[in-house]
């Protein structure tokens, strides 16, 4: 087990030995390294927000920082010993820890579902002070805004806010701001003519010394929700009260479920970002600690390639789906690489929809020749495997809920199932078109 001590005053945090990092919350790391560091840049986009911050919201992107500093710096292949499931115990301060300690079991549940991780949590009171508002400077204006959204400058989201200002929803949009993320989203951003208040941050870890990073970071998401979470409540400040803000997560229904296409794939491979459980287990929290915020995902029953054509201006979306990032390695290079699994989905859902993929450039463009190389077919083989086991299995559900397990409504259930399934066929039309279809 790694324990991580998390404190806003670099004073109080404990020396650093092989099985405890300290870490400065909203602070800057060690020059000499002794301790890491994360939040530090979110505090001046908070200062921007107009409205006063509910103190729940602001715990709880307190426990979503330490969730993603300890994601960050502790190493899957040396910590875990089955190379995967990592053990943790964080130390937290918070201004109401009481509310939170009520609900560690079901936090852990959470977040062991959407890390594989096994976590403990330990809450204590905080004594920090939270910057004032700025007085002058450009401020983040909520007030007309009832909604959140995700914007990641992916074309999942981007067909998302499409859709919402066509039913006259006018979200606030949040983001991670990376850098090539951010030029992404602002470019997007322009090119949809938006008029949308926009909280862009970056949770920005700093590690301690030679501490190394994991890579994988699969609770993104969970960060990514709680900026949402924060901004969705000072959006509440503006309506009748106990009125719940909706924070909108767009995401296909096939990645969403995202089943195992291959066995070694439950672990690493399989992300639950959206999941319906994770989504449903986040509701749940948020109701236990009154955090006036729903989060939903409208596309749970869409595969990508049914957002595309039910997309609500299919003619603005025609002039931007090439600017949208849909890979999970572009950031190395700046370029989709055009074989990895988003991005096969992704190319599946231009064919299915009859629009020209024009994307500016893949590194891979012709599959056939990807399925020939030995070392970087991976992801297309799991894919074309995962197509051949779908047709071969009596009963998908069993294989599906793999990745987690499926509302107990029947018929939201088989909705779920054959969304997947639909999502699978687009992507085998797509491959048989592509001179693929021997090998499926």
């Amino acid at each position: 087990m790694i324990e991580l001590y998390f404190d806003t005053d670099n004073t109080q945090l404990p020396p650093l030995s092989d099985s405890l990092i300290p870490i400065h919350l909203y602070g800057s790391p060690a020059k000499n390294g002794e301790y890491a560091s994360i939040g530090r840049p979110l505090l001046n986009e908070i200062r921007r927000i107009k409205e006063d911050l509910d103190e729940t919201a602001l715990d709880f992107l307190t426990i979503a920082m330490a969730i993603t500093a300890a994601d960050t710096f502790v190493e899957r292949n040396k910590q875990a010993e089955d190379g995967w499931c990592r053990e943790f115990r964080l130390s937290i301060p918070l201004i109401n820890p009481i509310i939170w300690l009520q609900e560690i079991g079901l936090l852990s549940e959470i977040m062991h579902f959407l890390s594989g991780d096994l976590w403990h949590f330990e809450f204590r009171a905080g004594n920090f002070d939270w910057p004032t508002k700025i007085k002058r400077g450009r401020k983040i204006p909520l007030a007309g805004h009832d909604s959140a959204c995700l914007f990641s400058g992916g074309l999942d989201s981007a067909i998302g806010i499409i859709d919402l200002t066509s039913k006259n929803i006018h979200p606030v949009l949040i983001s991670h701001a990376y850098a090539r993320d951010k030029s992404k989203q602002d470019n997007l951003y322009n090119l949809l003519g938006l008029r949308n208040s926009k909280f862009q941050v970056i949770a920005y870890p700093r590690k301690a010394g030679d501490i190394p990073t994991d890579v994988q970071m699969r609770t993104r998401s969970f960060n990514f929700i709680a900026f949402g979470a924060l901004i969705s409540t000072a959006i509440s400040q503006h309506h009748q009260a106990g009125k719940v803000t909706t924070l909108y997560v767009p995401e296909n229904g096939l990645i969403s479920i995202n089943p195992p296409l291959t066995p070694r794939r439950i672990g690493s491979l399989s992300t639950r970002t959206t999941h319906p459980h994770y989504m449903k287990l986040l509701n749940e929290l948020f109701k236990r600690v009154h955090l006036p915020v729903f989060v939903e995902n409208p596309y749970q029953f869409l595969t990508k390639g049914e957002m595309m054509k039910n997309c609500s201006n299919k003619a603005v979306l025609m002039q931007i789906a090439k600017d949208t990032v849909s890979c999970g390695k572009w950031k190395r290079t700046g370029i989709q690489c055009g074989k990895c699994v988003p991005c096969i989905i992704r190319r599946a859902s231009f064919h299915s929809a009859s629009i020209p993929d024009q994307t500016v450039d893949y590194v891979y463009k012709q599959l056939d020749l990807v399925v020939k190389d030995p070392d970087n077919r991976d992801d297309l083989m799991s894919m074309i495997l995962a197509i051949r086991k779908l047709k071969k299995v009596r009963n998908p559900k069993i294989w599906i809920s793999k990745s987690g397990a499926l509302p107990t409504d029947l018929h939201v259930r088989n909705q779920i199932l054959d969304t997947v399934v639909r999502g699978f066929k687009e992507v085998e039309d797509y491959l048989k078109s592509q001179s693929l279809g021997v090998n499926i």
